[in-house]
């Protein structure tokens, strides 16, 4: 059976380990259950939180869009 697993850590584990995450790689808090979506180049520290409908959180913009992937 397969499986997706995504990154996850502590906010703080993010913050200090700061990667660069793969393009539409999902790095997932687990103290604060926010999560981000890499874009191949960006660090994690300069990646905006995301949402479910793929907005950024505090914006209805979106920043992904199904052809970016």
């Amino acid at each position: 059976m397969s499986k997706i697993q995504f990154r996850r850590g502590t906010a703080a584990d993010w913050a200090s380990a700061n990667p660069a995450l793969s393009a539409g790689e999902l790095a997932v808090e687990t103290d604060t259950s926010r999560f981000k979506v890499g874009d191949g180049t960006t660090a994690y520290n300069s990646l905006k939180y995301m949402s479910f409908d793929g907005g950024d959180v505090g914006s209805s913009q979106f920043l992904y869009g199904p052809d970016d992937y």
